[in-house]
């Protein structure tokens, strides 16, 4: 046998090999599996890393669009939709945080009203309405000093806040400015409208830092400004403060005196110029007061309408004078009672809602009682006028136009609705003897009138001859002084009457 050199391994050294062997399979598959995982972990980081970029990218972008929304609201809560400008939730955050920076000095509000705004809704339309306090806006912003606040508050109401050194001097100056601009006619709806403001300045004391407090002054002085005449500036006194207390007090003592039925009807007669008897009264208010004095309406009937006691007023006082005429009435000595009614009474259709009730309760006939309905609650909402009027017809109470001659003076009125009586304007009258052109305008709606089938009373007749021009003219009744002034029993004026009174269907 030939020798290879090579001894043949014995089954231990076989063993070692193969053991070895399978390290090395085991050490390669270990090395390509942890290559292998390697590569799938460096793959998932770069997936997780680009996951988290975009995570990232879409908080950023998340957080910017909350940022945004957040912005939008707290805009909208403190910016005013219609005219874009601050609304009262941000003029008294600014108000305040002046007030308190400042501690008082060189602060000024201005607050600003638009006189009669209601008219131009009910007759143009809230749209109309709407282009004006736009149009309002713009003029404000633009009469303002920059950094000057421009605010909304409501309505047709507005207010300027005015800060920096010598700020009174430097607002009644802006006041003025913005008077003057805003008084200026505006074009709505392609007409031009009438417009106007009044306002009232109030500025801070040194120290102050009550926002609500100077908010409130400056509406006082507001107050004044409406009550001396509209379209002006007032400036706050301490007087004004003392007033509101009186006028508070005032308010309440007639509240009192309404409850305690002391505003009661008083009386003035109508004469019929052909049989010269006394046909008809209208009835007046008058307040006996506990001191022992009797009050003229001019001294309460405006603050009685402004806190709202008119129609607890009117109910309470017609209720007395219903009652105490119905004898004369239902005798045939007193053809009809006459009341007057307010625009605000008859645009809300108090007399519909109450007369029905006042006159079953009276035992009046609705026949004989007359209603007497100024032009400007006519005017105001002509459609409205119309149903109230019918309504008025049909519970069988006649109407009458008050102070015709003044005013509008709308003859198309005469046309567009019916009445049954035209009270002709005590103005006229009274200048009827010295002034042609009065004398004429009288005769002309006099005539007018007996051709529309409307009887004519000429009211605050002084003389015979107001009355002698009047009855030439054929006004059908005349009420003055020249034939008795109001007196609080009706009595005295047709207890002694022995002629017939003319037919009612024509009264």
């Amino acid at each position: 046998m030939v020798s290879t050199g090579e001894q043949p391994l014995n089954d231990r050294e076989r063993r070692l090999q193969a053991r070895l062997e399978r390290e090395r399979r085991a050490r390669g598959e270990a090395e390509h599996l942890l290559e292998a995982k390697s590569r799938e972990l460096y793959e998932a980081n770069v997936a997780l890393a680009a996951l988290a970029d975009g995570l990232e990218r879409r908080v950023a972008e998340r957080t910017l669009e909350l940022s945004e929304a957040r912005r939008q609201a707290v805009e909208q809560a403190e910016t005013d939709a219609l005219t874009g400008i601050a609304n009262r939730a941000a003029f008294m955050q600014r108000l305040e945080t002046a007030l308190s920076s400042r501690g008082g000095e060189g602060v000024a509000v201005l607050l600003i009203d638009l006189d009669d705004f209601k008219a131009v809704n009910d007759t143009l339309g809230h749209a109309a309405g709407d282009a004006l306090l736009v149009e309002v806006t713009r003029r404000l912003v633009a009469g303002c000093r920059p950094g000057d606040l421009v605010s909304r508050l409501g309505g047709d109401e507005f207010a300027v806040l005015a800060l920096g050194m010598g700020v009174g001097v430097a607002a009644e100056q802006i006041a003025q400015r913005l008077l003057d601009s805003v008084c200026l006619p505006v074009s709505v709806a392609g007409r031009s409208v009438p417009s106007g403001c009044s306002i009232g300045l109030a500025t801070a004391a040194p120290g102050s830092t009550g926002a609500t407090k100077l908010l409130g002054d400056a509406d006082l002085a507001l107050y004044a400004a409406k009550r001396s005449g509209r379209g002006r500036v007032r400036t706050f006194e301490a007087t004004l403060r003392e007033d509101l207390e009186r006028r508070i007090a005032f308010e309440r003592e007639l509240r009192q005196a309404v409850l305690a039925d002391q505003i009661q009807p008083w009386y003035q007669p109508v004469r019929r110029c052909r049989s010269g008897c006394f046909v008809g009264a209208e009835v007046l208010a008058r307040w006996h007061h506990p001191d022992g004095t009797v009050r003229p309406p001019a001294v309460f009937l405006e603050t009685v309408e402004g806190c709202g006691l008119l129609d607890l007023m009117m109910e309470s006082m017609l209720r007395i004078a219903l009652r105490e005429a119905a004898p004369l009435a239902a005798a045939g000595t007193l053809e009809y009672l006459s009341i007057n009614v307010s625009p605000s009474q008859f645009g809300d259709g108090w007399p519909l809602r109450r007369l029905p009730a006042l006159l079953r309760d009276a035992g009046f006939p609705a026949d004989a009682l007359v209603v007497e309905i100024t032009e400007t609650a006519l005017v105001q909402d002509m459609e409205r006028a119309r149903d109230n009027l019918s309504a008025l017809a049909e519970l069988g109470v006649r109407v009458a136009i008050d102070d015709f001659g003044v005013g509008f003076s709308n003859f198309s009125l005469l046309r567009q609705l019916r009445f049954h009586k035209l009270k002709l304007d005590r103005t006229l009258v009274c200048d009827i003897e010295t002034d042609e052109h009065a004398r004429a305008v009288a005769e002309c709606i006099l005539a007018l009138a007996a051709r529309l089938g409307i009887r004519a009373i000429a009211e605050g007749v002084e003389s015979e001859g107001q009355a002698r021009l009047l009855e030439a003219a054929d006004c059908d009744s005349l009420q003055g002084y020249l034939f008795a002034r109001p007196q609080r029993r009706l009595e005295p004026f047709f207890e002694a009457v022995t002629s017939p009174p003319e037919q009612r269907p024509g009264h």
